[in-house]
């Protein structure tokens, strides 16, 4: 796989098995270029007797568009609304609390949190800096699947879901969600994700301001499905650090310095896994 790319003038991206080959299409250059392309693709495959696993046929067949796909376990579709996404997260997330309920008699409050944190909130968590919801509705619907479990812990039934967070130190999943996107940033920064940031955001680095000197402004965008992307919807959160957590050395460090700050109206289980 690794000459895969050899010849190659479009952008391609490899993970394990996944192979994408991207290229924007603004003339009939890039058409022939991105034709080329996958002419080169074709001659690989029959180099080296392999043939890729493509749902849409490349060699004398034209490929075809498509409204959505599932790429590496997440949906995704040309609103960028992630609202499928949402649904299967919930519906893995609320099969594994049914198999909880069926296979387990003490409900006790660290059994069921255990189970709830090993087996049913990864499903809302993965991926999770990608598909981020913005609307309401789709919120709701994963902040369902956290007040379904925590119900059904022995002596919190007939409490508020605000009460029973307070009790067992839950932050809510929107919370949860912004600072996985913080803390996705911070790795952004710090060169743990390969990103090129300048693209998307203008870093700040002034002395003279309020707050820290690593503040991030985004670029302008002009289509709607961007308005709430990733870097749009950080920067006000990011730009609220205190200095201590864009500087930290470590991630541990990171995550102790906004466990205080003040983006998050309860501290909840900042620091759990």
């Amino acid at each position: 796989m690794n000459d895969l790319d050899i010849g190659m003038q479009s952008e391609i991206s490899k993970f394990a098995d996944d192979t994408k080959v991207m290229c924007p299409i603004r003339n009939t250059r890039d058409q022939q270029k991105l034709q080329r392309d996958l002419n080169e693709l074709m001659t690989w495959t029959k180099k080296w007797q392999m043939k890729f696993n493509f749902k849409y046929k490349m060699g004398d067949q034209e490929l075809q568009e498509t409204e959505e796909e599932k790429d590496l376990g997440v949906y995704v579709n040309s609103s960028m609304k992630f609202g499928r996404q949402c649904a299967e997260s919930v519906k893995k997330a609320n099969r594994m609390i049914g198999i909880i309920k069926r296979n387990f008699t003490n409900f006790d409050r660290k059994v069921v949190l255990n189970l709830y944190k090993a087996l049913v909130r990864p499903h809302l968590d993965y991926c999770v800096p990608v598909w981020k919801p913005y609307l309401r509705k789709d919120i709701q619907l994963l902040e369902g699947v956290q007040r379904r479990m925590t119900k059904i812990i022995h002596g919190m039934r007939n409490k508020t879901y605000e009460e029973r967070l307070k009790e067992l130190r839950l932050m809510t999943i929107e919370q949860r969600h912004l600072r996985q996107d913080m803390i996705t940033f911070y790795n952004i920064t710090q060169g743990r994700i390969n990103m090129q940031v300048d693209n998307y955001v203008d870093i700040l680095r002034e002395s003279n301001t309020r707050g820290h000197n690593m503040k991030i402004r985004p670029s302008r965008v002009r289509l709607e499905v961007q308005r709430n992307s990733y870097f749009k919807r950080i920067w006000k959160a990011w730009n609220k650090l205190p200095q201590e957590a864009v500087t930290a050395q470590t991630l541990n460090k990171f995550k102790n310095s906004i466990a205080d700050c003040g983006i998050f109206k309860g501290r909840g289980d900042l620091l759990s896994r």
